[in-house]
């Protein structure tokens, strides 16, 4: 709003300046020829060069052909009429000649082709004066001086143009980058709490199952263990989605800490057994610290194939092997396939927890490796195996 308040003032501003020029020259235009010093023919002239002066400044932009042609007029008249008013409309030369060079909707050329107008006109109505050299030159000079300010303010309203639509850019792709940034929180968001639901609430309904049977039974002791072991499991799946959430209020920009992975592995496959799962977990190497993403995208790894092997094959053993090398760390885990009338019957005869799977798991795995260094990671059927791969660079 302030921008264009401030163009408006310079509008305003312009046509009154103008408005005051326009009565100062026919004011000497009417002394001039009052005292005899002007010829009819020369009033006449500057009054047309003022009336195609009035006329540029009211017409509309566009179209554009009439305005041009009412600064034609101005320049022609006005550059006869010059030296018999004695340099007086050389005025209206110089603004006519200005005015187009300095518009940018108006081609360079036009302006151009006044200002040598002008020069070539004003020789001509000075053959009717007698006029010195010096005074010649001097009207010539306005014309040349007309044509390189206004070539010189054009490219000046060139830069002011080029500056702003900078900025606009600059600010288009700091717009862009926001969103993406915002939309790049929202899916890490929706990952982790994805990971952190499905282990936590998929162990809850294990223990919950299990306390059903054990107070069924009557074990009432081993039932009330498992309540407590599920109370410790969603509490634990509490703490995970707030440190989710909290990752987001901080700057990505921290550097990444080293962090030891190996007893996150662990204790992943311990909570794992506690579920009631079978798990044969082996580590091959050397185990060093990885970054905090490296050791964040392993450890969802791990927690996911796990987290589906409960849900799709339940009871089946689950084989986990890490294989630290020079320069990367292999993560495998690999179950077996459930038999075909498990899964491949109606829907309702799958496994509870099988029926809660949407993939989403498996495409948040794949998202997180590409932040990886050396990331990859494949899910695939092998001899009758369901199997997670998953690798990530160490240097």
């Amino acid at each position: 709003m302030t921008g264009l308040r401030e163009r408006q003032y310079d509008r305003q501003l312009g046509v009154a300046v103008h408005i005051v020029a326009i009565v100062v020259v026919a004011v000497f235009l009417v002394g001039q020829a009052s005292a005899g010093d002007i010829t009819d023919v020369v009033l006449v002239l500057s009054m047309l060069s003022l009336v195609g002066w009035v006329a540029s400044r009211a017409l509309p932009a566009s179209p554009a052909l009439p305005r041009r042609i009412a600064l034609t007029a101005m320049v022609a008249t006005a550059a006869l009429a010059a030296a018999p008013t004695n340099g007086l409309m050389v005025v209206a030369v110089v603004l006519a000649v200005i005015a187009p060079l300095t518009d940018m909707e108006t081609p360079l050329w036009f302006g151009l082709t006044l200002g040598l107008v002008a020069a070539g006109l004003m020789p001509v109505g000075a053959l009717t004066v007698d006029i010195a050299a010096t005074g010649m030159l001097s009207l010539e000079a306005a014309a040349v001086v007309a044509v390189l300010g206004g070539i010189a303010r054009r490219q000046t309203r060139e830069r002011d143009k080029q500056a702003r639509e900078l900025a606009e850019s600059v600010a288009s792709m700091r717009e862009e980058q926001a969103k993406a940034s915002a939309l790049a929180a929202r899916q890490t968001l929706a990952r982790d709490l994805h990971d952190v639901l499905a282990h936590s609430l998929g162990g809850l309904v294990i223990q919950l199952d299990a306390v059903d049977a054990l107070l069924e039974s009557g074990r009432t002791d081993e039932a009330r263990r498992r309540a407590q072991d599920a109370r410790l499991l969603a509490a634990a799946g509490l703490g995970e989605a707030r440190r989710a959430v909290d990752a987001l209020r901080e700057s990505s920009e921290q550097p990444a800490d080293t962090v030891d992975i190996s007893s996150d592995l662990a204790e992943l496959v311990e909570a794992h057994l506690t579920l009631g799962g079978d798990a044969r977990y082996t580590v091959s190497g050397t185990p060093r610290e990885t970054t905090a993403t490296t050791a964040l995208a392993l450890s969802r790894a791990l927690q996911e194939s796990l987290s589906n092997a409960r849900k799709h094959a339940p009871g089946m053993p689950v084989t986990v092997d890490v294989l630290w090398g020079d320069d990367c760390v292999r993560l495998r885990v690999s179950n077996p396939m459930p038999a075909s009338d498990t899964i491949r019957d109606v829907e309702t005869s799958r496994p509870p927890l099988a029926r809660t799977g949407g993939g989403n798991g498996l495409r948040g795995m794949a998202e997180r490796f590409t932040d990886v260094p050396g990331g990859h990671v494949e899910a695939s059927v092998q001899d009758d195996h369901f199997v997670v791969e998953a690798e990530a660079g160490l240097t």
